[in-house]
């Protein structure tokens, strides 16, 4: 099988808002996974004088023999680097937002390669859920806990005005398995989740609507 790396495979594709295409497809097999070595490249901060839409994510597919599991990966400027055991690995690059509804941006160059052995080389994973819709005082927004979260912090609004209240739960909807509350002026926390946890919900527990906000969920893989 090392053989069959030795090349890096990849490929460098262009993406417009709303569009994915496969970066990487490895379809092999084997029955004993390798260690393997994927980068994940992002587009450039800027085209010419625009910005560039970042908030880019990979659908990452991987097994061995008959086995396979599968992540969405945040990756953006400058991308990430991660490992995995595999025999095989497809990955599938999709641009999901845009900077400014009012403008069209570009299209954006991503691109993967792959290549056996770790290196020490790795990156914070995470992936990102948005909520772009304002969350009135009292109003809530839930966000589906994606596979191989092992954490969470949410970001939103002023951090000196709002307030909120995050609520865990499991396959049953109430009541929740644990919350938190997260007080104005307080750096959003670092939450664990346990690995029972299917969603989250967010109470605006403060005065004012909160104007956006997204779930970061680190990922342990």
């Amino acid at each position: 099988m090392r053989g069959r790396y030795e090349r890096n495979p990849g490929r460098l594709v262009e993406l417009v808002p709303g569009e994915s295409r496969d970066v990487l497809d490895l379809q092999w097999k084997d029955e004993v996974a390798h260690v393997i070595c994927v980068t994940l490249v992002g587009p450039p901060a800027t085209a010419g004088d625009i910005s560039n839409p970042t908030e880019c994510v990979a659908l990452v597919q991987w097994g061995a023999g008959e086995v396979e599991a599968e992540a969405e990966i945040d990756f953006g400027v400058g991308g990430v680097v991660f490992t995995l055991p595999a025999s095989s690995i497809r990955i599938t690059a999709k641009l999901e937002a845009i900077e400014s509804a009012s403008e069209v941006p570009p299209p954006v160059r991503v691109g993967a390669f792959a290549s056996v052995g770790s290196g020490g080389r790795t990156s914070r994973l995470t992936r990102t859920r948005f909520q772009d819709i304002p969350i009135a005082a009292g109003g809530t927004a839930a966000f589906e806990v994606p596979p191989f979260a092992k954490a969470l912090r949410v970001m939103a609004g002023d951090q000196a005005a709002r307030a909120y209240r995050l609520a865990f739960f499991g396959e049953s909807a109430v009541p929740p398995l644990y919350s938190i509350e997260v007080a104005a002026g307080g750096e959003a926390p670092l939450v664990d989740l346990s690995p029972d946890v299917t969603s989250v919900v967010m109470t605006n527990t403060g005065l004012a609507a909160i104007s956006a906000a997204r779930a970061i969920f680190e990922l342990g893989i």
